[in-house]
């Protein structure tokens, strides 16, 4: 991930962030796939640890003490960790955990699934709900809709969620390989980018690590040089000096970013109020308005972004109120930063 201007920005304020604020550190519930990539890989040829690029990504920004980036790790699964599993685990229909008891302790969490997901057996139905275990691309997105609207109500944490972890060519068939390969694109390319139908614009608090593209071919296997035997899935050494700087430097980008985003939104970063944007959530135009008591200068600009930083629009104004039409944008969360004099301010809206 590039570095975004909401990054930038954390970088100019970041003094003056709270601890609360700090999206740095958490937990990585797993189960063998997960324990592989974590390294030191069992296999015995990893070069490399998640711990490690870690460290890395510390020594690379600078960042010391409370501002370091920690994860710790946990073998999560009561019997299984298929997204059946996840989806009772978010929801709290289970009789072991539930999400709730790792929230308070943990700013990030990531959660996965292990390589039997990979074994799909249909793309399904509507009625293949009625049967929550049943391995279905149709209950995939069902199962995955659920765990996103949980993490959307905990704004206060940031979650990352892999994509499946593949199977090996020995292991899966044509059929199974396509299907999975199809849902993960889905989870990548569609409802990660707010193109769901169903689910809508997606949370600025969940990023999807997409795991199985890493590993895999066209035809959705996994690449011989990454598995650890014929017959067995699990990542090698290979996969993890791969994977496991990837996912360093994704999640914590991504984290990091939402972080900036909480502090401007909520904390003031640049300690003014003088514009309002209204309505918010808005669907057709947004109106963004100097206030009555602040000094107005008729110089005003207006940079629109992207949740990834990527700008959409630059125009000046020179009156106190004007509008902005955001028909043509996707569902989303959007930051627009507002210069006016010597002012500067950053705010956040929905497009709905």
């Amino acid at each position: 991930m590039k570095y975004s201007f909401l990054f930038l920005c954390f970088i100019s304020v970041s003094g003056i962030l709270t601890a609360q604020n700090y999206f740095r550190s958490g937990i990585f519930l797993h189960h063998s796939t997960g324990n592989y990539i974590w390294g030191p890989n069992p296999d015995g040829n990893s070069t490399t640890t998640i711990p490690e690029q870690m460290h890395l990504y510390n020594t690379q920004h600078s960042f010391f003490g409370n501002d370091s980036i920690t994860m710790n790790e946990e073998w999560w699964s009561p019997d299984d960790n298929e997204w059946s599993t996840q989806h009772e685990f978010f929801e709290g229909n289970t009789a072991y955990t539930d999400i709730n008891e790792y929230l308070a302790g943990n700013k990030i969490v990531v959660v996965k699934s292990c390589f039997p997901s990979s074994a799909l057996e249909a793309w399904g139905d509507y009625s293949d709900t009625l049967n929550p275990t049943y391995k279905s691309v149709y209950n995939y997105k069902w199962h995955w809709r659920h765990i996103l609207h949980v993490m959307k109500n905990h704004p206060e944490n940031f979650f990352a969620i892999w994509t499946n972890a593949p199977l090996e060519v020995s292991s899966t068939t044509i059929s199974e390989a396509a299907l999975s390969k199809s849902f993960c694109k889905w989870a990548k390319d569609t409802l990660a980018d707010g193109m769901d139908p169903e689910f809508g614009a997606f949370p600025a608090n969940v990023y999807v690590f997409d795991f199985f593209s890493k590993l895999t071919g066209s035809n959705g296997m996994m690449l011989n040089q990454y598995r650890t035997a014929e017959y067995d899935s699990h990542p090698n050494g290979t996969a993890t000096d791969l994977v496991a700087p990837q996912f360093v430097h994704e999640i914590f980008d991504a984290a990091i970013d939402y972080e900036t985003l909480v502090s401007e939104t909520k904390n003031n970063i640049f300690n003014t109020a003088v514009f309002d944007i209204y309505p918010n959530p808005a669907e057709e135009y947004i109106t963004i308005k100097h206030g009555a008591s602040a000094t107005f200068n008729k110089n005003v600009s207006v940079q629109l972004y992207d949740i990834y930083g990527k700008i959409i629009l630059y125009r000046r104004e020179s009156t106190e109120t004007f509008h902005i039409d955001i028909r043509g944008l996707a569902p989303g969360v959007y930051i627009v930063k507002i210069s006016c004099g010597n002012t500067v301010e950053v705010k956040r809206f929905v497009r709905k």
